[in-house]
């Protein structure tokens, strides 16, 4: 029910506001005095065209409202909801004019396209003019009128049902069609990456490891020349080493123990550092001559290393974090052909609701032509 219509700054009118109560409202006056103003402001704000030449002399714009009561109007609820422009039991259809000829149009205070103000305005009121549409000629109407006058509400509910579901159906295949040639670029960039990651099979903790054995090997030179000093100093100078050192402070504190047992503990104490640097020595000595440098595995190694930097380099991420790199890009295979077969199965779906639909359709179909021809 209309229950207000505010006009500001329209054809001749400045200001004004009509309330409008349940019954008949009835508006008078001479011809010229302006009553079709009325009539022409709420077709505007039924998205009716609106003409430059419609606003005030002097304006800035026509700003027209025209305020509803949704309480008998379940159809524009309903609508209002599924648009999510609902405002609980009341709807403001407003409509500006500038003076330059543009308009905007706004439902519940958001701006809509003027489509959207006559779809809803079918629902909201009926106009009856001589210039204006009448409702019995518009098609929805009609067909509405049919269908209540088939009495058969729970065939129409089936058809609505499957044409609802066969119209979200094509509107999420229209989706994954969209997106389909940016998914199939995408997989085959990824059987690019995964085809060389799958030749280099990163191992998670492989670098740390490896890098750690390329330096060992690297510095083999220097590692043996640091084992050969350190023995030298601990056992093998003929001249002074640490154990002969040692030796000859056991001897010295050996007779000092003679004149005082109490230092006989300071005795074993030499006695096991000695022991414990000769083990030193052996051990390095031993590894040394054990150490023996593989030119061809640290080329083996140089080789994948550089391999890993480079493939890091080229995916931006660091060679430690190129393993997690391929787990994620495999997952992301997976999607993808996992999404395709969503988009054949959507597909598939929709050719069904299509027979679906078009089986209720005949069956409706055949119940109107049977009324009617009796």
């Amino acid at each position: 029910m209309l229950t207000q219509l505010t006009i500001n700054n329209f054809a001749i009118v400045r200001e004004l506001e009509i309330d409008f109560r349940n019954g008949m409202t009835t508006i008078t006056g001479e011809t010229g005095a302006g009553k079709s103003i009325a009539i022409d402001a709420l077709g505007l704000c039924l998205g009716n065209r609106g003409e430059a030449n419609m606003v005030r002399p002097g304006a800035q714009r026509a700003d027209l409202c025209a305020r509803f009561s949704l309480m008998d109007a379940q159809l524009a609820a309903n609508w209002l909801t599924e648009h999510q422009l609902d405002n609980q039991n009341e709807c403001l259809l407003r409509r500006t004019i500038s003076p330059d000829g543009r308009s905007r149009g706004f439902i519940n205070g958001v701006s809509v396209p003027l489509s959207q103000l006559r779809e809803l305005g079918t629902l909201l009121i009926q106009i009856h003019g001589q210039h204006a549409h009448q409702l019995l000629l518009d098609s929805a109407h009609q067909k509405s009128l049919l269908d209540a006058y088939s009495n058969q509400q729970e065939l129409i509910a089936q058809m609505k049902k499957a044409w609802q579901t066969w119209h979200d159906s094509c509107q999420q295949l229209a989706v994954f069609q969209k997106q389909m040639q940016e998914r199939e670029s995408r997989q085959q960039l990824l059987e690019y990456h995964l085809k060389e990651l799958n030749e280099f099979l990163p191992v998670q903790g492989e670098f740390e490891e490896i890098d750690q054995e390329y330096k060992q090997l690297a510095n083999h030179g220097q590692f043996l020349a640091i084992g050969q000093t350190t023995t030298q100093i601990l056992s093998e100078n003929d001249d002074a080493n640490v154990i002969s050192l040692l030796n000859m402070a056991k001897n010295e504190l050996s007779d000092l123990v003679a004149l005082n047992p109490k230092f006989s503990e300071l005795l074993d104490m030499l006695e096991e550092a000695s022991i414990q640097v000769s083990e030193v020595s052996d051990e390095i000595k031993h590894y040394c001559d054990q150490y023996e440098l593989d030119p061809n595995r640290l080329f083996e190694l140089e080789k994948r290393i550089s391999k890993q930097i480079n493939l890091a380099r080229k995916h931006h991420v660091t060679p430690e974090a190129l393993p997690e790199l391929f787990q994620q890009l495999l997952s992301e295979q997976e999607l993808i052909a996992s999404q395709n077969e969503d988009s054949e199965t959507l597909n598939a779906q929709v050719q069904v609701i299509i027979i679906l639909l078009s089986n209720v359709r005949n069956v409706y179909t055949m119940y109107v032509y049977i009324m009617l021809k009796n």
